[in-house]
């Protein structure tokens, strides 16, 4: 078999699974980031910002963040890098999960 056959295989197994666990997959993220806080934190642990620049965005503990981290990492919504960074596996967007900025001024 073809490498690209194999691609196009794996692409499709990829695409149903994806399809096939987007409602727990949510669902799970509702449940470990149950406020707008978490949720921000999550979406800003994409390995490019660090603790220090989320914390300070989010006004949140050191150790807050590194809860959230860990609890995420162990639920399989983050994952541990050879850097020993945490990151993200999900983008919020992709489930509505993050309040957009209108939604944000109208709340405070």
């Amino acid at each position: 078999m073809s490498d690209d056959k194999v691609l196009d295989i794996l692409t499709e197994i990829r695409n149903w699974t994806r399809a096939a666990a987007f409602a727990s997959v949510k669902s799970l993220l509702v449940e470990a980031l149950p406020d707008t806080k978490t949720r921000a934190a999550y979406q800003m642990l994409d390995g490019k910002s660090t603790v220090r620049q989320v914390r300070a965005a989010c006004k949140m503990s050191p150790n807050g963040i590194v809860a959230l981290a860990q609890r995420c990492t162990s639920m399989g919504l983050m994952e541990l890098r050879d850097d020993k960074k945490r990151v993200r596996l999900f983008d919020l967007n992709d489930f509505g999960l993050l309040a957009s900025e209108s939604e944000a001024s109208e709340k405070r």
